[in-house]
């Protein structure tokens, strides 16, 4: 939603594309934002033009948006489930001239090539979940379990649903952050999960020097 208005991109024609529906991640990646684009296809403020199977091949991701590229060129916005199956797409896309900041594409992981995609205008964000806090979380846990301690609810903070068990799991829920340039720096370059010295390299030192990044 933030891509869409902070793009200007008039008359949203949106794909939304989805992981391998065999991956419980994949479902509960998918039920979040499609619970949020819903109501803005059912009023109509967005156009919900195509709905690929899924996958977390890049290669078959490319070869279903090609597909549906071809069929629906006014697609104009991409729901991206994350920044590999991304890179392919932003990469046939710059080979059809669009021009950065103008064709949203999501993304998550916070990987190398989505940051430099996202700091040269090619994707409007990415999911950058701190493994710092997962392995806190994960050791806090470790401790109660050992010492045969039911863990308190502050620490155990939810649950989540199983699609192959439909069980629903005791499950610790961080929170995950949104990056987009302006907030490179004060995320994945502060934590030390991308080096500036890689996400700076070549072509990207000036996209950098832009946002202040080093």
């Amino acid at each position: 939603m933030s891509c869409i208005a902070n793009w200007k991109v008039s008359n949203p024609q949106v794909m939304v594309m989805h992981g391998a529906l065999t991956d419980n991640n994949a479902t509960l990646f998918a039920n979040g934002y499609d619970a949020v684009l819903a109501p803005y296809f059912a009023n109509k403020t967005y156009t919900d033009v195509s709905n690929p199977a899924g996958t977390w091949d890049p290669p078959t991701a490319l070869t279903e948006f090609e597909a549906a590229y071809t069929a629906h060129p006014n697609i104009n916005a991409v729901l991206m489930p994350n920044d590999e199956n991304g890179a392919p797409i932003i990469h046939y896309l710059q080979t059809r001239g669009v021009k950065p900041n103008t064709f949203p594409v999501t993304g998550q992981d916070a990987t190398l090539t989505g940051l430099q995609n996202v700091i040269s205008g090619y994707q409007c964000g990415t999911v950058y979940k701190p493994i710092y806090l997962e392995a806190q979380a994960a050791v806090a846990l470790a401790m109660y379990l050992r010492a045969g301690i039911t863990p308190p609810s502050s620490l155990v903070n939810g649950t989540v649903k199983d699609i192959n068990t439909g069980v629903n799991v005791p499950s610790i829920l961080e929170t995950p952050e949104w990056v987009v340039p302006s907030t490179v720096q004060s995320t994945v370059i502060q934590d030390g999960f991308v080096p500036a010295s890689q996400l700076c390299s070549g072509t990207y030192a000036a996209d950098c020097t832009k946002y202040g990044i080093s």
